[in-house]
């Protein structure tokens, strides 16, 4: 039996906190390596349930994935790793509008 390569996807999923402060949602982009894209959004939902658990967050019910490369294609800086287009009669700054939802919570690393 010949076994279809595995390729990079990534998984876009969504979240909302149980105990933050106004319950914020939480939107998430994270890489697998899967045979097809039935089997990519099955480890983002199995990957997304550990994280909520983890992290005291509700899981909301929506996977957007995205193949990003076939096989062994090299990634690296400036590779898309998620597109979605939205098909909306709305003005530039109506629509960025839409995805400016007020104050952040961030994590500044160092």
């Amino acid at each position: 039996m010949r076994h279809e390569p595995k390729s990079w996807y990534s998984a876009r999923t969504f979240y909302r906190g149980l105990t933050w402060e106004n319950r914020p949602f939480e939107e998430r982009v994270v890489l697998f390596r899967a045979r097809s894209l039935d089997e990519a959004i099955e480890l983002a939902e199995r990957e997304s349930a550990e994280y909520a658990r983890e992290g005291d967050l509700e899981v909301l019910d929506m996977v957007q994935a995205y193949r990003i490369s076939d096989g062994d294609e090299e990634m690296g800086a400036g590779t898309e790793v998620f597109s979605k287009l939205h098909a909306l009669n709305l003005p530039a700054n109506t629509f960025l509008d839409r995805y400016d939802s007020g104050p952040a919570h961030t994590q500044i690393s160092k």
